[in-house]
């Protein structure tokens, strides 16, 4: 806590822009002591410079700058892509239609010299926990965003993802080689022997299967629905041979304790390439083909379209 009681975030980068000496003298002095890491632009241009180097917190600027107003290069900053850094402007005019002016173009605050130190201390520390509060929202906005295209049982991602995924790959943001739907083999037998809490952790283990067999940073699984899983992948080569992995470690799994009363569980799974480059949509729609061949041939088993 500092003398006025006011809490102050150690160790944020104020940005200080102005062309007087005294100025920058006094803010620099008692901003840092503050414990506020300090920076200064005498210009324009340094501010530009300065801000995409040093990232600051916050931005101290003056109004009147020999090279461009404080008004002009607000407007470059703003402009700027994800630029979200509080800006309070400086000036001696406290004229209301230029503090309005100033507010317009996106400022958070204004300060009139000469400064009343009292005052500038609570607007800073204002503006930088409005920062942090927006930062933090920003990031909670992402995780709901994430959550939204995650299946909520499975933890891989759902059908909404995948329509995402559809529209950027067919406007040519990415490319997989290969696709890969997989189906499990009598599911309603599990939920109407063991009911479906357990059909749900059978759903969960697969899951599991299908993501420990593919590469994590370039592949992508989906649940498709129900009991139905759709996996896209980077490699052409090895997608056959990442199938058959699945379909080894899914006859592993035993559901029921008892002896006799256990049920054996397995999944079918159609591949097809992306030989032609043929649309995501296409490319699903014939590895749905090949998954058909595989449980009309008895299940359990890799087709290939």
């Amino acid at each position: 806590m500092t003398e006025r009681g006011l809490k102050t975030e150690l160790g944020k980068r104020i940005l200080i822009v102005d062309d007087e000496p005294d100025n920058i003298h006094i803010l620099r002095i008692f901003l840092a002591s503050l414990q506020y890491e300090i920076f200064v632009a005498e210009s324009g241009t340094e501010a530009l410079a300065a801000v995409k180097v040093i990232t600051p917190d916050l931005i101290l600027l003056d109004v009147m700058m020999p090279d461009m107003s404080g008004f002009d290069i607000c407007k470059q900053l703003i402009s700027m892509a994800d630029f979200d850094i509080p800006i309070i402007f400086l000036s001696a005019n406290v004229q209301k239609k230029d503090i309005m002016k100033g507010l317009q173009l996106g400022a958070f605050d204004y300060l009139t010299k000469p400064y009343d130190l009292d005052l500038l201390e609570m607007k800073v520390s204002i503006a930088l926990n409005q920062q942090k509060k927006l930062a933090n929202l920003q990031q909670d906005n992402k995780l709901l965003a994430e959550l939204a295209y995650v299946d909520a049982l499975t933890g891989l991602y759902n059908r909404t993802y995948l329509d995402v995924m559809i529209q950027k790959i067919n406007e040519g943001d990415k490319t997989f080689k290969s696709a890969m739907m997989i189906d499990m083999d009598h599911f309603k037998a599990i939920n109407d022997t063991f009911g479906h809490i357990i059909g749900d952790q059978v759903l969960k283990d697969i899951a599991n299967i299908i993501f420990s067999q593919i590469s994590v940073n370039q592949d992508m699984a989906f649940r498709y629905g129900g009991d139905e899983f759709l996996v896209l992948l980077h490699d052409e080569q090895t997608s056959v041979e990442v199938a058959h992995s699945i379909i080894k470690a899914v006859d592993e799994i035993k559901v029921g304790s008892e002896p006799g009363k256990q049920l054996h569980v397995s999944v079918s799974i159609g591949v097809t390439h992306n030989v032609n480059r043929q649309t995501l949509l296409q490319m699903i729609s014939q590895a749905d083909c090949a998954l058909l061949g595989a449980k009309n041939n008895g299940r359990n088993r890799v087709t290939v379209y």
